[in-house]
């Protein structure tokens, strides 16, 4: 069974003289491990922020990546990319919103993992509004140039192009591909990407024509457990009638013979149908989907759709968890949107992915929207409740103080960035005041919790802030986006 995470987010620092880079690696270490741009073994973080200004030009967008190692990420091995970056195609401009997306994947099939960032804002043509630009791993890192894709002209994903991005191995034989979404509509691309072409793409149908439906995120598992990823969609079920309101939920199984579609799965509540994550959680072979829903009264929940011989999620068995769910720290409150941001790795490293969980709008005692994050354990029963973790800036070991608007858990990411084969969470907090005025509300910053053996920890939690790499720019919510 083959399975492809989203993107991983990382932070790098720019220096007066270009990008502060790692050491080369050697060249056996190569593709050693997933997110991995300089094949040194150990997993890469990128924290993107693509509401930064660059160069005077408002909303350009910016990536920050930084480079793991037996000690886990410091911004003192990073690099900072925009599209002013040497190498990058093109040049940053206002409203670009480079990095308002990225997957990660071995496009090239060099051994190397390479970084595709989604700049839905880009506008490349008067009709064709978004762009993705693949940055190419290397020994050194992500400073090998790069190669921009464009969505078809006459296509309705065109539009906003790059708003969402998946790698997977779609047609089963082992080769990465690149899947992408804009306002309304889907396309995946074949194998065969090189440094200077773009393959053959096949745009993918959302249903009926006469429905103008929006594609507002997107996962790839292996759901069958065929040997090929399969892609999940979801987005607004009608964006041109304000009284169809609701989402809508596209399933593609993944093979040899292309890509097999069915809408509105009847085992998905689409009341819960917002895709957020993929991964083993019950380690039977198959992935399961999570999804998401506010709920009336946008309290939050996720529901598990797990994978199967039935080959759609979730039509062997599925489960909703929310603050509610025996174990679960807290309660469901109005406005806390537990499960808007969702990522799975194993944190434990018991062989069960467990699922970080982030409530941007949770209240912490009488603090209003301050956010937390949770840790839920995989099992062989799948994800429950129990031994179930919860952090927010109050918590002991854990850097800052909750603060009204923080928001931390806006998004989440687990990886294993230090190599001792446990995930660590990396959450955003896009509210954090990092300037200390009363101007600036919304600077944002990074927090990382270690994986260990019981769960995760705040020993040895660090957080980072646009300070750390000598940004100045403020309200732009660094690090908002983690690929999770």
């Amino acid at each position: 069974m083959r399975r492809r995470l989203l993107a991983a987010t990382a932070v790098a620092a720019m220096t007066a003289g270009g990008l502060a880079l790692p050491l080369a690696a050697p060249a056996s270490a190569a593709g050693a491990t997933a997110d991995d741009f300089n094949g040194d073994g150990y997993t890469d973080l990128v924290v993107a922020t693509p509401k930064a200004k660059v160069n005077g030009g408002s909303q350009a967008g910016q990536l920050t990546v930084l480079y793991g190692s037996a000690s886990g990420v410091s911004p003192n091995r990073s690099a900072l990319i925009s599209q002013n970056t040497a190498g990058v195609p093109g040049a940053a401009e206002a409203y670009d919103k480079f990095g308002a997306s990225y997957a990660t994947g071995d496009l090239d099939g060099d051994g190397y993992t390479d970084l595709a960032v989604g700049v839905p804002g880009e506008d490349s043509t008067a009709s064709d509004i978004g762009i993705v630009q693949i940055l190419w791993g290397g020994s050194r890192g992500l400073v090998n140039g790069g190669l921009t894709v464009y969505g078809a002209s006459d296509s309705r994903s065109a539009y906003l192009y790059g708003s969402n991005l998946a790698v997977g191995d779609f047609d089963g034989d082992g080769r990465d591909q690149l899947a992408v979404t804009g306002y309304a509509g889907v396309s995946v691309f074949d194998d065969g990407f090189t440094r200077s072409t773009t393959p053959a793409r096949t745009e993918l149908s959302t249903g009926p024509s006469q429905l103008y439906r929006g594609t507002g995120s997107i996962v790839a598992g292996d759901f069958d457990g065929n040997g090929a990823d399969d892609l999940v969609v979801s987005g607004d079920s009608d964006l041109e009638d304000d009284d169809a309101a609701g989402v809508w939920l596209g399933y593609y199984a993944g093979g040899s013979d292309g890509m097999t579609f069915t809408e509105n799965l009847g085992t998905v509540p689409l009341d819960a149908a917002h895709v957020r994550a993929a991964g083993d959680l019950d380690k039977d072979g198959y992935d399961d989907l999570v999804t998401y829903g506010k709920g009336a009264s946008g309290a939050g929940t996720i529901a598990v759709h797990y994978g199967g011989s039935g080959g759609i999620p979730g039509s062997s068995r599925s489960a909703l968890i929310d603050q509610d769910t025996p174990g679960v720290p807290g309660v469901n409150e109005s406005g806390d949107a537990f499960g808007a941001g969702v990522s799975i790795g194993d944190v434990n490293g018991d062989g069960y992915p467990d699922a970080a969980v982030g409530a941007q709008g949770e209240g912490v005692g009488t603090v209003e929207y301050a956010g937390a994050v949770w840790l839920l354990k995989g099992s062989a029963s799948g994800l429950t409740g129990s031994g179930a973790q919860s952090f927010t800036q109050n918590t002991t070991g854990v850097p800052g103080i909750a603060e009204r608007m923080d928001r931390l858990g806006f998004d989440v990411r687990l990886q294993d960035l230090n190599g001792d084969g446990r995930a660590d969470l990396t959450a955003a907090a896009v509210g954090e005041d990092v300037f200390d005025d009363d101007v600036h509300y919304a600077d944002g910053a990074d927090w990382v919790l270690r994986g260990s053996a019981s769960g995760l920890t705040t020993s040895g939690a660090v957080s980072f802030s646009e300070k750390a790499f000598g940004l100045t720019y403020r309200n732009k919510s660094f690090g908002s986006v983690l690929g999770s």
